[in-house]
């Protein structure tokens, strides 16, 4: 099965640009983030007519979270549990594909970091690794898919010095997503390509494109039974140097 995640930075905008990228793929199930619509006004029969499976935790305006699959979809939950917030934010997806279980993960940016923001981002990353905790327990293959907004190591982005007191790259945050993988989760990238520098993320601003300014914050964290059946894992840069492109690239992960 061959899976992918792509933070999307608006799925109407560029449902066209994923609908093509799917098939040339040939991508069974994408997790998508950061959709920027309500649940609603996600274009479903757009996919659903086309013979997909959709999925969605919507929100107005911004977050938003979404699973498409040409298999059908159980949904298991759509919030992380014991996470109670005011303001509820459309961050998390988890459901059942053939005997897979799958996320679709929006972590909090944080920044800066010494806001009620980065507050925030601390309190729902210690739920998520609460939350792991129990999935690490199922015998079958686990996969946290998504946008972390994790630079999980220097390896991971063009400048260390650039990124070292981002709420992207603080010892806490680091450490936090160190936590999930020393729970039994590992990074499927690093489990394929070992030092590769590669990125899933430029910035719209300064040129970072051109100049592969680039960060790798999208991933695929993946339980003992999913790594023992690991094909590959890739970044896909191509989706990002078209025009009008999200500011994330896809990554993609083959069972």
């Amino acid at each position: 099965m061959k899976l992918a995640s792509w933070n999307i930075n608006s799925i109407n905008l560029r449902k066209d640009t994923v609908l093509e990228w799917i098939y040339n793929q040939k991508i069974d199930v994408l997790s998508l983030q950061e959709i920027k619509c309500e649940t609603n006004k996600f274009p479903h029969d757009f996919f659903n007519n086309k013979g997909f499976f959709t999925e969605v935790l919507g929100q107005k305006g911004y977050n938003g979270v979404a699973i498409i699959s040409k298999f059908p979809i159980k949904l298991i939950r759509n919030k992380l549990p014991d996470f109670n917030e005011l303001e509820v934010q459309s961050r998390y997806i988890e459901v059942e594909i053939n005997d897979f279980i799958l996320t679709s993960i929006y972590a909090p940016n944080g920044n800066p970091t010494n806001s009620t923001k980065f507050e925030y981002k601390i309190h729902w990353i210690n739920s998520l690794l609460k939350h792991s905790k129990s999935l690490i327990e199922f015998e079958r293959p686990v996969i946290l898919a998504g946008d972390f907004n994790v630079i999980p190591e220097e390896i991971d982005c063009w400048d260390e010095r650039v990124w070292e007191k981002d709420a992207l790259a603080v010892p806490e945050i680091r450490q936090l997503f160190r936590s999930i993988k020393h729970l039994g989760f590992f990074d499927a990238f690093r489990l394929i390509n070992n030092n590769n520098k590669e990125w899933s993320f430029w910035d719209y601003q300064n040129g970072s494109w051109n100049k592969d300014y680039g960060i790798r914050i999208d991933h695929f964290l993946i339980n003992s039974f999913a790594a023992d059946i690991i094909k590959n894992c890739e970044i896909d840069k191509e989706p990002r140097g078209k025009e009008r492109p999200s500011d994330h690239t896809p990554i993609i992960c083959e069972f």
